[in-house]
């Protein structure tokens, strides 16, 4: 005769590993609608992209948040740069241009090019 306790035990450890993969699948949804990927980026991929671009924007927000804006005062707000304007400063970074932002020159070039594809790649603003 099969054990009722045990029984119950499986069907609820069975029931809180099912939650944690639902909860893991909705976050993952839940942060790729954030950036802009192109469709070929999946699986795997995908991850590792969207993993990429929430550091950019941590390291978006350690750098540059106090003179662009964002998380200010309770806001989730980025300056809306261009595709054009993003590139220019990373050309211009990598060329240690002296007219490039003082923040920039301190920035490390990786650390650096996860901020600008963060910039790339995220979601603009819904227009209200």
């Amino acid at each position: 005769m099969v054990n009722i306790k045990h029984m119950k035990k499986s069907i609820f450890i069975f029931s809180i590993i099912g939650l944690f993969i639902i909860l893991v699948k909705c976050t993952s949804q839940k942060k790729a609608a954030y950036y802009v990927l192109p469709d070929q980026y999946t699986g795997q991929t995908r991850e590792n992209m969207i993993k990429m671009l929430d550091d950019g924007q941590k390291l978006f927000k350690i750098h540059c948040s106090s003179c662009h804006g964002i998380f200010t005062k309770g806001k989730d707000s980025i300056p809306n740069f261009s595709k054009t304007q993003i590139e220019s400063y990373g050309t211009a970074a990598l060329q240690d241009d002296p007219k490039n932002h003082a923040v920039a020159q301190k920035i490390r070039p990786y650390d650096l090019d996860l901020i600008l594809q963060f910039l790339l790649f995220r979601r603009p603003p819904e227009v209200k």
